[in-house]
């Protein structure tokens, strides 16, 4: 690879770096090609992508991103594991694929841009509802005191239709 090649992989990697608050650096060394392909793929279905390139440019790349409060963290086999959606998806998919696999090792993670998560960490923001789920109770919350409204200001209508209803028969049978 020369030169301008590596510095544009360095430009691509920055932009999507900046794009992408959350991420995991994880150590993959012990991981046979299968492996790794259905790492990639995991990754992929929670809306994340993940990268293995040479340490020196991914540090060049994380210049001014998120993930060079990581930068001490950049040795050895290293893969970055990142998205700009949901932290909580990521690192469900990396725990669950951990599980099955103990030779992937999760190294750190920043989550927002700026809190630097430990292995511990990780393993806990997995445990932790998603995003879509989190909204559901959002909206759910939401929606409670409205529906709780309609019912109020609906029930008394329904008890005068009610004691009309019994007045009328009433009248009726007499």
């Amino acid at each position: 690879m020369n030169r301008t090649e590596k510095q544009q992989l360095i430009d691509e990697l920055h932009k999507e770096f900046q794009a992408s608050p959350h991420a995991v650096l994880v150590d993959f060394k012990g991981l046979d090609v299968p492996s790794v392909t259905e790492f990639r793929r995991k990754v992929k279905a929670a809306g994340s992508r993940y990268r293995v390139v040479k340490n020196s440019l991914a540090l060049r790349a994380a210049k001014g991103t998120a993930l060079e409060k990581l930068s001490d963290r950049f040795l050895g086999t290293t893969g970055i594991a990142y998205t700009g959606d949901d932290p909580v998806a990521l690192a469900k998919a990396l725990v669950d694929f951990a599980k099955d696999h103990p030779a992937l090792e999760m190294k750190v993670g920043v989550v927002s841009g700026s809190q630097v998560l430990d292995v511990a960490a990780v393993k806990s923001l997995s445990t932790m509802p998603g995003l879509p789920e989190l909204r559901a109770r959002l909206l759910g919350l939401l929606q409670a005191p409205a529906s709780r409204l309609v019912r109020l200001l609906a029930t008394p209508a329904t008890q005068l239709a009610q004691v009309m209803k019994a007045h009328q028969e009433k009248e009726e049978g007499r």
